[in-house]
């Protein structure tokens, strides 16, 4: 008699289940949805200062920091018809997805292209007032090509797709083509399972803990294993593994140092070919914040935030670093986990085990960039829209530990990348020049000594490491690889890690946050939207993985949880905030 009224139980629990998933699927409109406080989409300001006069005193949710996870948590808040107020301490929104213009020419900061643009494409454009237009890197006479790994003088080209991958392969190292397929195989296996950050969305962390012991102990082992370990696996060639390594700059470190999730995931994420924003970078933040705006929301720039107003364990504003102190119902921090418990919460409110964790895990690479101008277009100097990874020696720890033992005058590693040849735009819009983006890994310690010192006041021996630094990346990188540049060059600036914590307020330089050690991807995940302080939340590429696809979906992750996704009902419909906007857009369409 039990079994029977067991087996009803299941029976009814599953034919539950299915009728949630059709509702969900057909009728739900996003939680906390309030069509009566949306209007029209705002003129998109992303150099709106921030002034007194301009605040209102019933904001739902304030965030901080204008990156992309901030604008993308603030975008889906904005669309159920939440008033957001993001502030951001630059002179203009964005974050790493900005832009800038100096003597006439224009140049990205941190989207050098992007993969998996159909993924990317489902949420911006749920976000954007008018949808972003992309362009494929590479024509389709070289096969799309995106990334030229160039080893110690040698080419080995990238294309869109596996196929073409492998073909490139087979014509260095035939012998090695059955390995390679095994290896591709186990990067897109490895690459998939995302339950891990999934998991953070969930309401309790408790029952997060408990699913990820079932779900998530492939995912531990390949953060345990390095990159390096598990190409060793598949193959002893030396020069094919630093092929099959070649675009460790994504991640910056070592691949005997980063873990092989983080390497399978970029591996994967631009197996398929890489795409650049029609009409630069800035598209990005320039199409979010209108949608802000829709709601009496605003992005105001140009003032810090100096702390985040905490009383009896609750979050309830910002106080500016002018003293005027800002209300709101829910604070995100988009501007990091050191940031948020180093810096802006009441040390009374930080547990020694938050700061424990972030001393351990430490801080990402830095990096140095140049920027360079040339009086020519795209076309007249055959510039290419594939990004170079330049590596002067195929044993990459060699080339890293021998380059920042002496990086004035070891063999430079090297990113190239031209932002001018990737945009089918460009030429209209800047006739007859052309922009290169080139940058090479850093250590903070180089720059420390002037870490206190005011921007473009920092003394001669700055300029003149920062001059040495320009001279040799466009001696040994631009002028190698196109010597028809030569005579064209009429602007150069370079960027250090000072700049990093200048403009995106990093502590050390680093441009991808948190380190990406194993102890950043446990069970006992404190890296979650939801904090211990109540309405106080986190967003950004510290809560997921590194770079604008890692802070792009922390921001929807952020999302689900201040609208209350996340429960119990949620877990067995599978209901999910993107489906509801897309079902909610179909009912107004």
């Amino acid at each position: 008699m039990f079994a029977l009224y067991y087996a009803i139980c299941l029976i009814w629990l599953y034919f539950l289940s299915k009728l949630w998933k059709y509702k969900q699927k057909n009728d739900y409109s996003p939680r906390e949805y309030n069509p009566k406080k949306i209007g029209k989409p705002g003129p998109g300001n992303l150099k709106d200062g921030f002034t007194k006069r301009k605040l209102d005193n019933d904001y739902d949710v304030i965030i901080i920091g204008s990156g992309i996870g901030g604008l993308t948590c603030a975008g889906l808040l904005s669309r159920v018809g939440k008033k957001v107020l993001v502030l951001e301490q630059h002179t203009i929104a964005g974050g790493c997805t900005h832009s800038f213009v100096d003597k006439g020419y224009e140049f990205d900061t941190g989207v050098h292209y992007i993969g998996n643009i159909e993924k990317r494409k489902k949420i911006l454009d749920l976000i954007t007032h008018k949808n972003i237009e992309w362009d494929q890197m590479g024509t389709e006479e070289n096969g799309y090509l995106y990334d030229e790994i160039s080893i110690e003088k040698d080419i080995y080209n990238f294309r869109a797709g596996r196929k073409a991958f492998l073909e490139e392969i087979n014509k260095y190292f035939p012998e090695e083509i059955d390995n390679v397929k095994r290896y591709l195989d186990y990067v897109k296996e490895v690459s998939k399972k995302d339950t891990f950050f999934n998991l953070k969305v969930i309401k309790y962390n408790w029952l997060a803990k408990l699913i990820g012991q079932f779900k998530c102990s492939e995912f531990f082992k390949s953060t345990k294993e390095t990159a390096l370990e598990v190409i060793s696996r598949f193959t002893k060639n030396k020069r094919l593994q630093a092929v099959l390594l070649g675009q460790f700059g994504d991640y910056g470190k070592s691949p005997s140092e980063e873990s092989f999730f983080v390497h399978a995931s970029i591996v994967n994420h631009y197996m398929e070919g890489a795409w650049y924003p029609r009409g630069g970078s800035e598209e990005i933040a320039k199409n979010i914040v209108p949608i802000i705006e829709s709601t009496g929301g605003k992005v105001l720039v140009r003032k810090k935030v100096k702390s985040i107003l905490v009383n009896n364990g609750v979050a309830y504003g910002v106080e500016m670093e002018n003293g005027i102190k800002v209300g709101a119902k829910k604070i995100i921090s988009a501007c990091g986990a050191p940031n948020t418990w180093l810096k802006l919460v009441p040390k009374p409110y930080v547990p020694k085990k938050l700061v424990d964790s972030i001393n351990k895990l430490g801080y990402s690479c830095s990096f140095t960039y140049v920027f360079v101008g040339m009086n020519k277009s795209p076309s007249e100097l055959k510039l290419r829209g594939s990004n170079i990874w330049h590596w002067p020696n195929q044993d990459y720890d060699k080339m890293l530990n021998d380059y920042y033992k002496d990086p004035l005058n070891a063999p430079m590693p090297m990113f190239i990348g031209f932002p001018c040849a990737k945009d089918s735009t460009w030429e209209t819009r800047y006739p007859g020049k052309s922009t290169a983006v080139i940058l090479t890994m850093s250590k903070f310690d180089e720059f420390k000594k002037w870490e206190n010192t005011k921007l473009k006041k920092r003394g001669e021996e700055y300029k003149n490491i920062k001059d040495q630094y320009a001279k040799r990346i466009i001696e040994e990188g631009l002028y190698y690889y196109y010597p028809q540049t030569k005579g064209t060059v009429d602007y150069v600036d370079v960027a250090s890690p000072l700049t990093f914590n200048y403009y995106i307020n990093s502590l050390q330089g680093e441009a991808y946050g948190l380190d990406n050690k194993p102890e950043r991807f446990s069970l006992d995940d404190w890296l979650r939207p939801n904090t211990h302080i109540k309405n106080l939340y986190l967003t950004g590429q510290d809560i997921t993985t590194l770079g604008l696809t890692g802070a792009m979906m922390a921001g929807v992750i952020t999302a689900h949880s201040v609208l209350g996704y996340g429960g119990i009902d949620d877990l067995i419909t599978g209901r999910n905030l993107i489906e509801d906007i897309m079902h909610l857009n179909k009912k107004i369409n």
